[in-house]
């Protein structure tokens, strides 16, 4: 009796654990190369993805200028996320910075700036 209920029990779980999975999207991680400059580049593209949608997380490596993004791509696209780095003013890959957006970043923002 008692190894029956367990049974039961068991089977539950595993069902419950399984419907649980059905229905989530992908959360793909992309990385992305930037030429961000400084700490303020990085809070300025860490806070844009973190408040965009369908963006779960995103940090900036200042030493290797690299945005580590993780997206819902139902929500948006890799090619979407690129496209907010660059109208904030950066480069994200083979996307080139938004130029009038780059030229309104602070001096120490720009291209060199901090050569």
């Amino acid at each position: 009796m008692k190894n029956g209920i367990l049974m039961i029990v068991m089977l539950l779980g595993l069902f419950v654990s399984c419907s649980n999975t059905k229905g989530t999207e992908a959360k793909p991680v992309a990385y992305i190369q930037t030429n961000a400059q400084c700490g303020e580049c990085k809070e300025r593209i860490e806070e844009a993805l973190n408040y965009s949608k369908g963006v779960v997380y995103s940090n900036m490596d200042l030493e290797t200028k690299i945005v580590e993004v993780k997206y819902n791509t139902n929500k948006t696209s890799l090619a979407e996320v690129k496209t907010i780095i660059s109208n904030l003013g950066y480069d994200a890959d083979d996307v080139t910075a938004n130029k009038k957006a780059q030229a309104a970043l602070p001096a120490c923002c720009q291209p060199g700036g901090h050569d």
